[in-house]
């Protein structure tokens, strides 16, 4: 059980093979869905916003993104597989732009997107707080991000949890997310079926992250 579990954490953290192709990424979709409902409302996208999501994984949300706004959205994943898997599902989508990278390494202009957002994901980030400076950098002031996560109260119901998750309460996002410069934070609780539940937590850019200022 432990070595199954294992290699399930190492593949929700970077889906990779046949096996991250085509059962991972139709998984991360299925049990995310209620997850990325909650993070569209959340980010509140107007009509000409240009739109980043880190970690897609499957796809699902950047479909949801491409329907709510006219700009341009960007989806940033660390997994080849999952790239080369959402570039076939909307070949031909002008608009979408799609990134082989790391979120502390985002191949963006300053200021260069309105919102940002990522579901499931943080748990995987070497460095969330200096990722989170990263957003920042890119968002335009007032830009908003929303992080979508699960509590260690309920990722500690699987076991798979001690491998790759770095687990993280409400309270130490709050912080490293004021610490890279944003501002009326606030959190919205969603329920469902495995996941039972989830936080969005969500804030606008106030002030420069470290990285921009003199």
């Amino acid at each position: 059980m432990a070595i199954l579990s294992r290699f399930l954490a190492e593949q929700f953290a970077r889906p990779s093979g046949w096996i991250g192709r085509h059962l991972i990424g139709p998984w991360l979709d299925r049990i995310g869905e209620r997850m990325n409902r909650l993070t569209l409302d959340s980010l509140e996208i107007g009509p000409s916003d240009h739109v980043l999501e880190i970690g897609f994984g499957g796809g699902a949300l950047l479909a949801k993104l491409l329907e709510r706004t006219d700009g341009d959205v960007i989806g940033v994943d660390l997994s080849l597989e999952m790239v080369e898997r959402a570039r076939r599902r909307f070949r031909g989508e002008t608009r979408l732009r799609l990134v082989n990278g790391s979120v502390q390494a985002l191949p963006l202009a300053n200021h260069s997107v309105d919102k940002a957002c990522s579901v499931n994901n943080v748990y995987f980030w070497p460095d969330p707080a200096a990722a989170l400076s990263e957003i920042a950098r890119v968002l335009k002031p007032g830009g908003r991000l929303s992080l979508c996560f699960e509590p260690p109260s309920e990722l500690k119901k699987w076991p798979g949890h001690r491998f790759r998750f770095r687990l993280y309460e409400e309270a130490e996002l709050r912080k490293m997310m004021a610490y890279a410069g944003f501002g009326h934070l606030s959190v919205s609780e969603g329920r469902g079926r495995k996941p039972d539940f989830f936080l969005c937590l969500t804030g606008d850019v106030m002030a420069s992250p470290a990285c921009l200022k003199a």
